[in-house]
């Protein structure tokens, strides 16, 4: 079943970076895996977030059943949990956790084909320091 990843940051080129990073360290197999890259407003020129826009993203992927969310900061994770909770026809999961190392990690499982429950595992897992 493909999955989608949802990178979601106030500052769109901080979404697409970390979008290009993963791709680049584990080519990306898109019979299992879509990755969209969400940030900024007022057409990208500002720093911000629009939970319209994440929305319609996830809406207009009616093939997709399972959503992962990234985001940077508390209030685009809130924004993510708000529209996570309107949609009930798809599994949402929205990481708490840090966007890079949790994505990373995530997105390597999901593009060999793991299930939800594994995905959502990983992108919790906490770093050891």
């Amino acid at each position: 079943m493909k999955k989608m990843f949802i990178i979601i940051s106030h500052y769109f080129q901080l979404a697409k970076t970390i979008e290009e990073y993963l791709t680049k360290m584990l080519p990306l197999n898109e019979e299992m895996l879509k990755i969209v890259a969400l940030g900024g407003i007022n057409n990208r020129t500002e720093l911000g977030t629009d939970p319209t826009e994440l929305m319609d993203v996830i809406n207009s992927n009616k093939d997709i059943e399972e959503v992962f969310i990234f985001s940077d900061l508390g209030s685009a994770t809130l924004s993510a949990i708000s529209v996570s909770s309107m949609i009930e026809d798809k599994k949402i999961y929205v990481s708490k956790g840090s966007i890079v190392e949790n994505s990373f990690s995530a997105y390597v499982l999901a593009n060999s084909g793991a299930s939800f429950e594994e995905i959502s595992k990983a992108s919790e897992e906490a770093i050891q320091k």
